[in-house]
């Protein structure tokens, strides 16, 4: 087996409640049980070192993630979600219609946040602060995308439109795909 060196993951199902902002949703019970298995299949890859964004759905993902793979758990800002202030979710058509915007414009700025492309470097950025490898990284369905198009050759929003609640992406050394989870 090719030997893992990222691990990037994205959260577990929140509490969907739209009388708080989305970037304080914490993780359902079913979203809970989901990143459970999921840590299951994560046990071969061997990671040494785990980060998440400091939202509460990744945090959680993370923390049950780095409790089953006996790793501490430290927060890195560079992880966040797409910033997105003063976008509302509103209903789900809404929100994929907004999200489908930002993936067409990429050196758009979202209102009170940032485009595409600078949410992409950041999270760059990030992952190259932190050196222990296999690296378990808990982050978001949107800035991942991004990541992971520009890494793999995909479309960004393609790949945002096939994510599940939780996802894994198991990649080499050299960035290749190795398994999706």
């Amino acid at each position: 087996m090719t030997t893992a060196s990222l691990i990037l993951v994205r959260h577990g199902r929140p509490v969907i409640d739209p009388e708080i902002p989305p970037p304080q949703w914490g993780l359902c019970p079913e979203g809970r049980e989901a990143v459970a298995a999921l840590a299951d299949k994560l046990i071969p890859f061997a990671a040494e070192a785990a980060i998440s964004s400091p939202e509460p759905k990744a945090l959680q993902t993370a923390e049950i993630i780095g409790q089953r793979l006996g790793l501490a758990v430290e927060v890195e800002h560079g992880l966040h979600e797409h910033k997105r202030q003063h976008w509302s979710f509103g209903t789900e058509e809404e929100f994929r219609q907004r999200i489908a915007q930002v993936f067409a414009n990429p050196r758009t700025e979202a209102p009170g946040g940032e485009s595409a492309d600078q949410a992409c470097e950041r999270l760059t950025a990030a992952l190259a602060r932190h050196t222990s490898r296999p690296l378990v990284a808990v982050t978001h369905g949107t800035v991942l995308s991004l990541y992971l198009a520009r890494r793999l050759g995909l479309d960004a929003h393609d790949l945002w439109r096939t994510l599940r609640t939780p996802d894994a992406f198991v990649l080499d050394a050299d960035g290749a795909l190795i398994a999706r989870l």
